[in-house]
């Protein structure tokens, strides 16, 4: 199975000093202070990797692996279509060469490669470490009403006692699918992927019950982890919890409420429609950051609702929603240990000006779908969103063969794999 040579990184100058421009390039190893970075290069090790070698992902999570020369390709023996080739000197090649580590993720070798690796344990001491002395500040203009909202998340989120509410007519429907019994994986993950709570639950409670430094992206990785039994259990104790359960105290909430659910199952299926067109991106991945990209606004709508005397227009829930949503729901997916992309998705999607340089991401994705729901099925009488023509991600996209100026073919093709995604729930 293994077939290289390792080295230690030498401690000249000149190669320390090499890697250490590289590190303030890769992430996460570019989050560290330029001192702590100089401690992990100095441990790194270099691996020269000959062809036809394979490297088991169960035994690479004990390092951050990045390419430094040639070429290689990841994959996973279960799900066929995550494969992807990695080219160095390429923007994909500044991120870790696996993201997940099982025995069924592979990295493959067809040409002599040269990878580097940074010992994890030793990052996230150093990380730790960092923090302590540092304060991340995010600076959020806030109202009365958007203080009233706030405290009670944080009150939630320090009591551990965050429930996120279901759609009712999908939680009904996927309540009769799971008491009908003869539920496998895949029927299963098309079920729970259909609702952003289920999804975000299922991934929390796999991510949790897998260890640190273990996350997956797929709906059907986490029910393979937690087991067809337990993922049902989990979600029929969600689909039945009163406290789960969406019941508007308003019209004002239930049809803002409306709005989030078709916009978060919109902005999945196009994501997913979109992913199919780019080789480097999996379809169904695309489709659960889409589907979570404005998770937290599920979080104040449902705080929101327990103070509905004090949102009696639409304007001043919208606004409240948009101060909010986002940095609570990075807040959700980080402190329940969901992979980088997702959080990209929630920080970056709706920074609609910002220079699009590199390969595609899914946080891009997530950006288009929202201006192309935006431009074909506004919420309220306010146009909140800019035209695709003043922008440069359009431009972008346009190169892979996405073509934005064309929002109803886009919206068509979702709702054909939105029909496909709920089928079972007819």
């Amino acid at each position: 199975m293994f077939n290289f040579e390792a080295k230690q990184a030498e401690s000249t100058e000149n190669d320390v000093g090499e890697l250490l421009e590289l590190a303030s390039r890769l992430s996460p190893i570019s989050e560290l202070s330029d001192a702590n970075k100089l401690t992990i290069c100095k441990s790194a090790t270099v691996v020269s990797v000959n062809p036809s070698t394979k490297l088991s992902g169960d035994k690479e999570h004990r390092w951050f692996t990045y390419l430094l020369e040639g070429q290689v390709e990841t994959s996973n023996a279960r799900e066929k279509d995550e494969t992807e080739s990695i080219s160095a000197n390429s923007d994909r090649a500044l991120q870790p060469v696996l993201r997940e580590f099982t025995s069924h993720h592979v990295i493959k070798t067809s040409t002599t490669a040269q990878l580097v690796r940074f010992g994890r344990e030793l990052f996230d001491i150093l990380l730790n470490e960092q923090q302590k002395t540092a304060t991340k500040v995010t600076d959020v203009r806030v109202t009365e009403r958007d203080n009233i909202i706030f405290d009670d998340i944080v009150e939630s989120f320090s009591s551990r006692s965050i429930n996120l509410v279901c759609d009712p007519s999908i939680s009904r429907k996927v309540t009769v699918l799971l008491q009908s019994g003869a539920v496998g994986i895949p029927e299963l993950s098309r079920a729970l992927a259909s609702d952003p709570a289920l999804t975000a639950s299922t991934l929390y409670e796999a991510n949790k019950s897998a260890g640190a430094g273990e996350t997956t992206q797929t709906m059907r990785g986490a029910i393979t982890r937690l087991g067809v039994e337990s993922a049902s259990k989990l979600a029929q104790t969600i689909t039945t919890n009163e406290e789960q359960s969406w019941q508007a105290a308003s019209p004002l909430l239930e049809e803002h409420m409306t709005y989030y659910q078709r916009r978060a199952a919109l902005t999945g299926a196009i994501c997913q429609v979109f992913a199919k067109s780019l080789r480097h991106m999996s379809a169904e991945r695309a489709h659960l950051i889409g589907l979570m990209a404005d998770i937290g606004e599920l979080v104040v709508l449902s705080h929101a609702n327990q103070h509905a005397d004090q949102f009696t227009d639409a304007q001043s829930l919208q606004n409240s929603v948009k101060n909010l949503r986002e940095i609570v729901g990075m807040w959700l997916l980080s402190t329940w240990g969901f992979n980088d992309q997702f959080i990209e998705a929630i920080e970056s999607s709706r920074d609609f000006y910002r220079n699009h340089t590199g390969e595609i991401t899914y946080a891009d994705l997530v950006t288009a779908a929202l201006l192309t729901i935006e431009n074909e099925l506004p919420e309220g009488t306010t146009k909140s969103i800019p035209s695709v023509v003043n922008l440069l991600l359009p431009r972008k996209l346009q190169q892979a063969g996405i073509d934005l100026q064309d929002p109803k073919s886009i919206l068509k093709q979702a709702m054909v794999e939105l029909k496909a995604q709920r089928s079972l729930l007819a």
